[in-house]
């Protein structure tokens, strides 16, 4: 195991760019699982996927637009811009 924060075990990138993930660090996980890949500044951290962190950020994205068009529907859109019904 690590000596502590930020110090951890040392793997190596292989041929195919795969790592392999020391036995210390596999608790809670099984394979085919998926993991939520960040990169934080020079890190890159993994974490477990469950669905629940998907709905999660999912429920966190906030889409804003400017009032001008906040009233505009999509069929006025699709007239002003030249859209195609399929």
């Amino acid at each position: 195991m690590g000596w502590g924060w930020g110090v951890g075990k040392r793997v190596r990138i292989d041929d195919r760019w795969r790592i392999t993930i020391p036995v210390e660090f596999r608790e809670g996980l099984k394979p085919k699982d998926e993991l939520i890949i960040e990169r934080r500044g020079s890190m890159i951290i993994l974490k477990k996927a469950s669905g629940e962190d998907v709905l999660k950020k999912f429920r966190e994205i906030k889409l804003y637009v400017d009032e001008k068009y906040r009233y505009l529907d999509a069929e006025k859109g699709k007239h002003r811009y030249g859209g195609l019904k399929i």
